[in-house]
């Protein structure tokens, strides 16, 4: 689930439970009667916290998976710059050795 999905999910769960709160249409008096402004403000903001933090935490083990891919890749053209740089060096040696016994004509 991307992280609209988990927002939109997470808006739809805290206006069901502002609706419970304040209606109560099942009829349990798990409420008070009367929510105070204040009450629904810390509810709300609480709803949103929670949410605030799932997303975060989802979007830094993102942040994580990136990471460790761009990782993998620099330490593979690491290896690669590495086997190049030994191949030209071999080369190099290989054209001195040849220009120091007189096979190469200028």
């Amino acid at each position: 689930m991307n992280e609209i999905q988990v927002i939109l999910l997470g808006i739809l769960v805290l206006a069901a439970s502002v609706v419970f709160f304040t209606i109560d249409p099942l009829g349990t008096n798990l409420v008070p009667k009367k929510i105070t402004s204040t009450e629904m403000n810390v509810i709300v903001s609480l709803g949103v916290g929670v949410l605030i933090f799932i997303v975060d935490k989802r979007q830094s083990h993102y942040l994580d998976e990136i990471i460790q891919a761009e990782h993998k890749m620099t330490q593979e053209i690491h290896k690669m710059l590495t086997e190049e740089t030994r191949l030209i060096h071999e080369m190099r040696r290989a054209n001195n050795k040849a220009d120091h016994h007189g096979t190469n004509v200028t």
